[in-house]
C-alpha cells in the first residue's frame, strides 16, 4: 500500500479543510505501524482539532482471545487499549481533542455479543464495517477465487444494509469497499444501490468518507456520486484517512473537502459518549487556516 508522506501536499492532511479525522489503526491489530500515542503526538503536531482512535475491536463472539492476528487486536488487548486512550485523552487535553472508538466488523448472528460488549466500553463512537462475508474478505481477492462475483455483490450490499440498519454502530465504513477488487460492481449489480442507500437514509446512520479508497483504487469511499445522493436523502457525514502509519493521519482531506464543496455539505459530524455533535463548516476552515499558519511559520 503507498504511504502518504508528511508534507503539504494536496493529499495530505496538514494544510487541508478538515479539521477532524476518525479512523486509523495503530499496532495492536497487527497490520498497521506505530503505537497509539504516535498518532495522537502526530495529530497534534499537524493541527487537527479532533481525533478519533478507532482501532479494530476484537472478536467478541469467538471463544478464542485472539483468532484473527494479524487482522483484530486480542480481547485480552483491549482493556489496555481503552485504558490507554483515556490516559492519552487526559495527557492531551486544551491541545486536541481525543476521542475514543473501535471499528467493529458487522457479522451477522453475533449482534447481541457485540452489542453487550460495546456498550459496556465507555466509548465516543463505533464505526461499523464489512469486511467479510459468504466466506470472502473484500480486501483479499484470493478469497474470491472461483466465486460467482454477482452474488458476492449482492450478498456485500445485503451486509451493508443489515449493518446499517442493525443500530449497533454510529458511523458506517467504507461501505463501498467491494469496488476495490470489484470496480465493476455498480454496473453489475446497479439494482442493489437505490435500496442499499435507502436503508442507510433509514437507519440515520453517519456515513464514513474514507480516504483508503484513495490508497486502494484511487477514489474515496463512497464514491462522490453516492455522497451525493445520500446527502440528497438527509444522511450526515464524518471523515476518516483509516491511516495505518501515523504520517497518514487526515490523507486526502483537501480532497474530501473538494467533493463535499461541490456536494453543498456545509457540516461534519463528531461524537461525544456515542453522542453526535455536528462540526460546521465555518469552524472546520478557521481551525484548519490556523494549523496551516502555525506550519507555515515553523
Amino acid at each position: 500500500m503507498p504511504r502518504a508522506t508528511p508534507t503539504r501536499s494536496p493529499r495530505n492532511g496538514v494544510s487541508a479543510a478538515l479539521p477532524l479525522d476518525l479512523h486509523n489503526h495503530h499496532r495492536r491489530c497487527g497490520h498497521a505501524r506505530g503505537e497509539l500515542a504516535d498518532y495522537v503526538a502526530h495529530g497534534a503536531a499537524t493541527g487537527l482539532t479532533t481525533l478519533g482512535v478507532a482501532d479494530h475491536a476484537p472478536r467478541f463472539a469467538d471463544a478464542h482471545d485472539h483468532p484473527l492476528p494479524g487482522i483484530q487486536m486480542a480481547r485480552s488487548e483491549y482493556p489496555r487499549y481503552l485504558a490507554e486512550a483515556f490516559e492519552l485523552r487526559e495527557r492531551y487535553a486544551g491541545r486536541l481533542e481525543l476521542l475514543v472508538g473501535v471499528e467493529a466488523d458487522f457479522l451477522p448472528g453475533t449482534e447481541a455479543t457485540y452489542r453487550a460488549a460495546l456498550d459496556a466500553s465507555d466509548l465516543d463512537y463505533v464505526i461499523g464495517s464489512v469486511h467479510e462475508f459468504d466466506d470472502v474478505h473484500v480486501y483479499k481477492p484470493e478469497t474470491w477465487t472461483g466465486r460467482d462475483r454477482r452474488a458476492l455483490f449482492r450478498a456485500y450490499f445485503a451486509h451493508v444494509r443489515a449493518a446499517a440498519l442493525s443500530g449497533l454502530f454510529d458511523v458506517l465504513g467504507h461501505f463501498d469497499a467491494v469496488k476495490v477488487f470489484g470496480p465493476d460492481v455498480f454496473g453489475v449489480v446497479a439494482d442493489e444501490i437505490e435500496p442499499t442507500l435507502d436503508a442507510i437514509a433509514d437507519s440515520g446512520i453517519v456515513v464514513e468518507i474514507n480516504t483508503a479508497g484513495l490508497r486502494k483504487c484511487g477514489e474515496v469511499f463512497p464514491r462522490p456520486d453516492l455522497i451525493a445522493r445520500l446527502h440528497a436523502r438527509g444522511v450526515a457525514f464524518t471523515f476518516g484517512s483509516d491511516a495505518h502509519a501515523p504520517e497518514e493521519l487526515a490523507y486526502g482531506a483537501a480532497e474530501v473537502a473538494r467533493v463535499l464543496d461541490d456536494v453543498g455539505i456545509d457540516t461534519l459530524v463528531s461524537f461525544r459518549a456515542r453522542e453526535r455533535r455536528v462540526v460546521p463548516w465555518v469552524a472546520a476552515r478557521r481551525s484548519l487556516a490556523e494549523a496551516d499558519r502555525m506550519v507555515t511559520q515553523s
